[in-house]
């Protein structure tokens, strides 16, 4: 590839030098490197601008400006499961041991009232800073109405993930058409661009679940994930669910299925319970080979791995192990020669 670049004048000698861009400070990029009629730039110059290094809000499920469907049968925890994420994006903590990246989050509601949904929220005791919610039961995606609905709400919020549960609620026209889940699509499409952000979208499966969501095969052919969840457990046990990516359009599709159990209102992996310094070293590892950039005790503590001992003895542990190191006070990377 050509070295692209400028020719500025040495301030020393005043002769023309050529300055290529990738020895350009960060600023100076974003000053010079300016799109051609409004979001086009020459591809040599397009691989030089520093865009965020974390592409996923969740690791390979959900690219940042990405979309994700999530169907599933009545029953099957689909909203609890939009509540976790909510939250577990909001504070940066890995869901169901996927990394996440840190984010303001919307849910909208509409198929559960106001008072069931904070009841659902109270039950589970955790801390949805950084999550904003709304309950509707009028929003139509598909109508002028309903979409400057929606657009009030990001105006308000300008979240960096959008939840949508459920979307068969949320169509005015038939989700058997194609045109009509294209005008919904479009529409999302209008909401990802104008404020960056990803969308998670909860939907009903069909009557063959075999066969994917319901509907037309727009929605699928737009999104960057499919993914199936199915019940697994019987009447009366704790319920149970298995987790089946389709489509993973930035990733390759996982050899197995996830097998998350309901525990105090969230899904928990099913492979037994980790450890505080299992999860302590997971984090640590996930987020190292996200961000590249230390990580410091403070961010684990938040997460509620642990308490503060026992997230000290994890630390200790893994370090004696070669597992990290230590940077800093307080601050630590994963050991990849470890």
């Amino acid at each position: 590839m050509v070295e692209e670049g400028l020719w500025v004048l040495d301030p020393e000698t005043e002769t023309p030098v050529f300055l290529p861009y990738s020895e350009m400070e960060g600023e100076a990029k974003r000053v010079l490197l300016r799109p051609l009629g409004g979001f086009i730039y020459r591809a040599n110059e397009f691989v030089q601008l520093e865009l965020p290094p974390v592409p996923y809000y969740i690791k390979d499920w959900l690219p940042k400006q990405g979309s994700c469907v999530l169907y599933a049968p009545p029953k099957a925890g689909k909203s609890f499961l939009a509540a976790q994420i909510a939250r577990c994006i909001a504070s940066g903590e890995p869901f169901l041991g996927f990394p996440t990246t840190q984010g303001t989050v919307l849910m909208i509601q509409s198929e559960l009232g106001a008072e069931i949904l904070q009841g659902r929220l109270r039950m589970t005791g955790r801390d949805y800073s950084n999550v904003s919610v709304g309950t509707t039961f009028s929003l139509r995606l598909d109508t002028d109405s309903g979409f400057a609905q929606l657009w009030r709400a990001m105006e308000a919020i300008k979240p960096d993930v959008l939840i949508l549960d459920p979307l068969y609620k949320m169509i005015a026209g038939d989700e058997n058409e194609s045109k009509d889940m294209k005008g919904i699509t479009d529409n999302l499409d209008k909401i990802k661009e104008a404020y960056k952000c990803s969308i998670w979208i909860v939907h009903h499966a069909g009557k063959d679940i075999t066969k994917g969501g319901r509907g037309s095969s727009v929605l699928e052919d737009w999104v960057d994930s499919y993914l199936e969840a199915r019940r697994i457990s019987k009447p009366g046990e704790p319920l149970k669910v298995r987790i089946t990516p389709k489509l993973l359009r930035h990733a390759e599709l996982t050899p197995e299925p996830l097998i998350a159990e309901m525990r105090n209102f969230e899904f928990q992996l099913v492979d037994g319970t980790p450890t505080v310094k299992g999860e302590v070293k997971q984090f640590i590892k996930s987020r190292f080979e996200l961000t590249g950039e230390p990580i410091n005790r403070g961010d684990i503590l938040k997460c509620g791995i642990g308490s503060n001992a026992s997230v000290q003895d994890a630390l200790n542990g893994l370090l004696e192990e070669g597992v990290i190191v230590r940077v800093a006070r307080g601050e630590y990377i994963w050991n990849q020669e470890g």
